[in-house]
């Protein structure tokens, strides 16, 4: 058995421990189990997209999440959450992503041409070893708005409201985009 086979063979193993304590977005996995089951990929991480209210202290080791939601948000729940933090209180929409192990550059190649075709745009290689390539895929729909800083509300609720309705916009075009890749997979 070669490296690459053990390696995937691996992280199999390691994705349906994930899956089996609901560790895994619901919505990515039909698109995990399409990916895994070609021959040259396998996947080693991945986020199907979420909203958060994210809290930023200035240290990635000190940061958290107040919230997050891995679907369609009610505005109203999202206003309910937000409270008073210490550093800056963000609201986010973050895109879909996936870290995805190829046999080699050309099979990293035509993984990106699909990803391309799907919409997820912001993709590339991340490392090229001799028994993998690592590939990562990246959506475009985000937003990033500081709503709150140092205890004091920046924006009002309406506005919360209003950027909880676009984020469950760019969520569902997300949610698209993991379809068509899906579909564009089986041409691989």
């Amino acid at each position: 058995m070669d490296r690459f086979v053990k390696q995937k063979k691996h992280a199999l193993n390691k994705l349906n421990v994930s899956i089996r304590v609901g560790d895994v977005d619901k919505e990515i996995i039909p698109l995990l189990n399409a990916i895994n089951s070609l021959q040259d990929y396998y996947t080693t991480s991945s986020c199907a997209g979420r909203i958060q209210l994210f809290n930023d202290l200035g240290s990635k080791i000190k940061n958290y999440s107040i919230a997050c939601w891995h679907r369609k948000v009610n505005p109203k729940e999202v206003v309910k959450e937000v409270k008073a933090v210490s550093g800056i209180l963000y609201f986010k929409c973050e895109p879909p992503i996936l870290h995805i192990a190829a046999r080699d550059s050309e099979a990293a190649r035509r993984l990106l041409i699909a990803a391309r075709e799907s919409g997820f745009k912001h993709s590339g290689i991340q490392s090229i070893k001799p028994e993998r390539v690592m590939v990562e895929l990246v959506s475009t729909e985000s937003i990033d708005a500081p709503i709150m800083d140092k205890n004091k509300k920046l924006v009002s609720d309406n506005y919360i409201k209003h950027l909880t309705i676009l984020a469950n916009k760019k969520y569902a075009k997300a949610q698209m985009k993991i379809k068509k890749l899906e579909k564009n997979l089986k041409e691989l």
